[in-house]
């Protein structure tokens, strides 16, 4: 038995893939092993949800999806982001992956290899990977199997950003020179959005963090649903008196007589050490703030107020204290928090 626990609803996460599907052909994003929640169990769900088209960071995810795919005996096609290098030609060769390309060199490249079915990636103005839009009408892609035309919107998380539109207009423009070539552009934030309604029929989606329950936008209600939910056993209880230090560092001393639950989870679990004095758990609904330092096993919450016992489960993140709510307290966002999570949890997968 664990100390702590991680439940991945699929049935919600096939909910949230509905929501996307509403705006046209889609994909998914599952890198770094489906955001930290199993590349296994997540894709074969969205399999059976209908998802075709899976995109990954680097080649050796790829071949992880790509086995899958070739196990459940369903065709389907495995973006890779970082496009073709010189240390994953032989792996894309191999496995059938298809390299999103990113640069002159990198089409010079997979030329010369044969080439075969690619993406091309147009930044538009985000300044990291592709090819920058100011190079386009240099660029030799001739004999390119171009089967997907990707961009990635910087600002979509906050729609009325400017540069949104500048990328937009962007990409209106450089579509163009790709007639009847499937477009792809940005990810959860970017299908919430007014664009997707001037995209043409042929284009394939790509939504990550919200497939997993976060809330694409930056505010507002989040339209998804909880997918993960991270729970602990309490190991002890005990009463202090006031002014009593906790933790490493002392850094939090009790204002009153205090009944403290020390709960097995901790930053090794994916319990951000920036929630120390700062963050909550959440006992049968009701929010138990966080004393003291997180430490590398083990959380200390505030249980006064709370009917809890030795070897209860509590939630650390999920329904009461969210994923966003983590993040924000954090002060990151929830692509880290869940992609943080800690090899050593159990992981329940609930149909």
């Amino acid at each position: 038995m664990s100390s702590a626990r991680l439940t991945i609803d699929l049935a919600a996460l096939e909910a949230n893939y509905r929501i996307f599907e509403r705006v046209g052909s889609i994909g998914a994003v599952v890198k770094a092993d489906a955001y930290g929640l199993g590349v296994g169990p997540v894709t074969r769900r969205l399999l059976r949800s209908g998802c075709a088209d899976f995109f990954v960071a680097h080649a050796r995810e790829g071949i992880e999806v790509a086995l899958l795919l070739q196990n459940e005996r369903v065709k389907g096609r495995v973006w890779v982001f970082e496009g073709f290098t010189g240390w994953n030609a032989e792996l894309i060769a191999e496995s059938g992956l298809i390299p999103v390309l990113n640069s002159a060199s990198q089409i010079d490249a997979f030329r010369r290899a044969g080439g075969g079915q690619c993406g091309l990636h147009i930044d538009t103005g985000m300044q990291r990977l592709g090819v920058p839009f100011e190079q386009i009408d240099s660029l030799n892609a001739r004999g390119l199997q171009v089967e997907l035309l990707l961009t990635h919107f910087a600002c979509a998380d906050t729609p009325e950003h400017p540069l949104n539109a500048l990328q937009m207009q962007r990409f209106d423009t450089i579509r163009q020179l790709f007639y009847g070539v499937p477009v792809s552009v940005g990810g959860s934030a970017a299908l919430l959005g007014s664009y997707v309604q001037h995209l043409p029929s042929k284009h394939v989606s790509r939504p990550g963090i919200g497939l997993f329950g976060g809330n694409p936008l930056n505010s507002g209600q989040n339209p998804m649903l909880t997918v993960a939910v991270l729970e602990a056993r309490v190991v002890q209880i005990r009463e202090v008196s006031a002014g009593t230090p906790l933790g490493y560092g002392a850094s939090f001393e009790t204002k009153r007589v205090t009944r403290i639950a020390t709960v097995g989870v901790g930053y090794a679990d994916g319990v951000s050490r920036a929630l120390s004095n700062r963050g909550a758990f959440a006992v049968n609904g009701s929010r138990a703030p966080i004393l003291g330092r997180v430490s590398m096993d083990l959380t200390q919450i505030d249980v006064t107020d709370v009917d809890v016992a030795e070897g209860d489960w509590i939630e650390v993140m999920g329904h009461t204290v969210t994923l966003d709510d983590v993040a924000r307290t954090a002060g990151t966002v929830s692509y880290e928090i869940l992609t943080g999570l800690g090899p050593r949890l159990e992981r329940i997968y609930r149909e």
